[in-house]
């Protein structure tokens, strides 16, 4: 049962260090995948606002003018 635990915690230890290293895959570094996913969350985020306030700017103008 020990060995179990031995092997459980070096591998908790080395987990940080091996992401690190996977993320360098591609020649990326850390600091360029921050960018990479930030830009993917702002396009997915101005993906999904921009339909709703097209909508509502849209409904404003038809109250508005009466059609």
């Amino acid at each position: 049962m020990s060995h179990h635990v031995e092997i459980t915690t070096e591998s908790v230890k080395a987990a940080p260090p091996a992401i690190v290293s996977l993320m360098h895959v591609g020649g990326m570094t850390p600091a360029d995948w921050v960018t990479v996913l930030t830009l993917l969350y702002l396009a997915l985020q101005i993906g999904l606002l921009v339909p709703r306030y097209l909508t509502r700017i849209r409904d404003y103008w038809r109250t508005r003018h009466g059609r």
